[in-house]
């Protein structure tokens, strides 16, 4: 009878501990963001080289700053995390641009304004930390 009793009792635990496990899974919807809803969003810098670790309460771009570029792409790791994005800096209408990987530690992602489809992001880069980043073309993954 013992033998029945334990793997019943922990059964039982199981399954009375089953709702609990579902609420600390729940996904809040707002804390989520769609890459759709960055590709395309400006990148700004302040000029500044350094990193946002400082300031993590960062909540829009200052006035001083310059836009740089916007996001061509999202890049994941390997387990689904977000490793950086390619943006698209300098030039004029596509002619003289080139590609950067910009990985997230250098970069900020500011909060959604009222209204606008897509985010702003930050990055802390000089002018000359921007021109000397290497290009990064389609298929520099494979």
């Amino acid at each position: 009878m013992t033998r029945l009793a334990i793997p019943a009792l922990a059964a039982a635990t199981a399954i009375a501990a089953a709702p609990l496990w579902a609420q600390e899974a729940a996904i809040d919807p707002d804390s989520l963001i769609l890459a759709d809803d960055l590709e395309g969003a400006e990148i700004y810098s302040d000029m500044e080289s350094g990193s946002w670790a400082e300031e993590p309460s960062l909540e829009t771009v200052g006035d001083d700053w310059k836009p740089i570029g916007h996001i061509e792409n999202v890049v994941l790791d390997s387990k689904g995390n977000m490793y950086g994005v390619v943006a698209d800096i300098g030039g004029f209408l596509g002619i003289g641009d080139k590609h950067v990987l910009f990985e997230m530690d250098k970069v900020a992602i500011l909060p959604r304004t009222d209204g606008a489809e897509t985010y702003q992001l930050a990055v802390k880069e000089t002018q000359a930390e921007l021109e000397s980043m290497p290009a990064v073309e389609k298929g520099w993954l494979e």
